[in-house]
């Protein structure tokens, strides 16, 4: 198994033992790899409200950057639901794992039930410009 099946199994199994409507409406998993070889994984939280949520990419990103304040993402995948089907980040993420990385490799969905990792550029085309 190859690092990037490893990524896709760690954030299904993560997601298959905690998915759930009732507590915090669990439904999203995300797993990433830092460029030193970390695993990150962790889960969305969301209110019975709705409109308060946390998506998971955010929380792993958050646990990396407790161990390492210059994290590098090297690759991403998030999954949904207890099948632990790959989904593509929302448009917040994107701008989130493009703060943290260049050139994280993010993994999306394809036809025929297949997916791919490309890089966030592909994904976040013209970002903003950072000035420091």
């Amino acid at each position: 198994m190859d690092i990037w099946d490893k990524l896709i199994e760690e954030a299904k199994k993560l997601i298959q033992a905690r998915y759930s409507l009732e507590c915090h409406h669990v439904r999203v998993a995300a797993a990433l790899i830092t460029t030193d070889g970390k695993i990150y994984s962790a889960l969305n939280t969301r209110t019975y409200q709705s409109q308060l949520a946390t998506c998971a990419e955010i929380v792993a990103i958050g646990m990396a950057l407790k161990d390492n304040p210059h994290v590098k993402i090297e690759a991403i995948v998030i999954v949904h639901g207890p099948d632990g089907y790959i989904v593509s980040p929302c448009g917040k993420c994107r701008e989130y794992i493009a703060d943290f990385s260049d050139n994280a490799l993010v993994c999306v969905p394809t036809e025929n039930d297949d997916h791919e990792f490309l890089p966030i550029s592909d994904l976040l085309p013209n970002k903003y410009i950072k000035r420091v």
